[in-house]
């Protein structure tokens, strides 16, 4: 019988602090003995960009400081999202155990666990391919287009729109993916704080207050871990996180602007 997999509830923490967490996870995932399954939200509001993007190319850094709005680099890859009411999750695992089949059978198999999450919470999400690798977009162009106004394969979809967006990374020995699933509609402010914009955003991407009353975060966590229990056929440890780990991800978690100063608004002076 599989080992059951560490399962990590750890609520509220800024961005840098989450992001340092599961960079610390990433790093031990080749000697770990199971998957590693985490939920956690953002205080305050963050955009985090792919470890592969540039924040000053894809951001207007001067808006996210005037608006109160952290900017932090992720583990993962993919394109900007703004942390803003959603529930995050970050799933870690050694290479090749449980996913094996390289990164699209890996992003169908963990789409079909939080589809089924979902449907436990009561929202018919679907799990569609999407569209199939072609042409890259120019690099100009691809880091200025928000996650949630692109499509990949097998994305979390409801009323045809993208409720999920996730992103993965992997390292010798291990893997990560991270996605969010948007609460509500803060989420479409990432168009102000992009350079260019993004008109696409309520176009293509939807929340899950427009399709349920009440979100209880707890209850929504408990769904979700349900779907994995059920499609992977395997158990869960709950645990926190330990005193070292916590403490060495605090020593990591540096803001972006301690370590590249934003520039100043035109007009100011230092």
């Amino acid at each position: 019988m599989p080992r059951p997999w560490r399962l990590i509830d750890s609520g509220i923490a800024t961005g840098a602090l989450n992001m340092a967490i599961d960079g610390l996870l990433l790093e031990r995932t080749a000697t770990s003995e199971s998957p590693v399954l985490r939920f956690y939200t953002w205080d305050p509001p963050a955009v985090s960009i792919g470890y592969n993007q540039t924040a000053a190319t894809a951001l207007d850094l001067v808006k996210c400081r005037q608006h109160g709005i952290d900017v932090v680099t992720r583990p993962s890859g993919g394109r900007a999202v703004l942390h803003w009411n959603e529930l995050t999750y970050s799933l870690l695992w050694p290479e090749n155990e449980p996913f094996a089949g390289g990164v699209s059978e890996s992003c169908r198999r963990i789409g079909q666990c939080l589809v089924e999450g979902l449907r436990q919470f009561g929202v018919d999400a679907v799990l569609e391919p999407g569209d199939r690798p072609g042409s890259p977009p120019r690099a100009s162009t691809a880091a200025r287009q928000p996650c949630f106004a692109s499509t990949s394969r097998w994305e979390v979809k409801c009323g045809g729109k993208k409720l999920i967006g996730s992103a993965q990374r992997r390292t010798r020995g291990g893997v990560l993916q991270h996605g969010s699933l948007l609460l509500g509609p803060e989420h479409l402010r990432l168009s102000e704080l992009m350079r260019g914009g993004s008109t696409a955003l309520p176009r293509t991407s939807t929340y899950l207050g427009h399709w349920v009353e009440q979100i209880d975060t707890g209850a929504l966590t408990d769904c979700l871990v349900e779907g994995f229990v059920r499609t992977m056929g395997v158990s869960m440890e709950k645990t926190t996180l330990s005193s070292e780990e916590t403490a060495t991800a605090r020593e990591r978690a540096v803001p972006f602007s301690a370590v590249s100063p934003l520039p100043e608004p035109a007009g100011s002076s230092s």
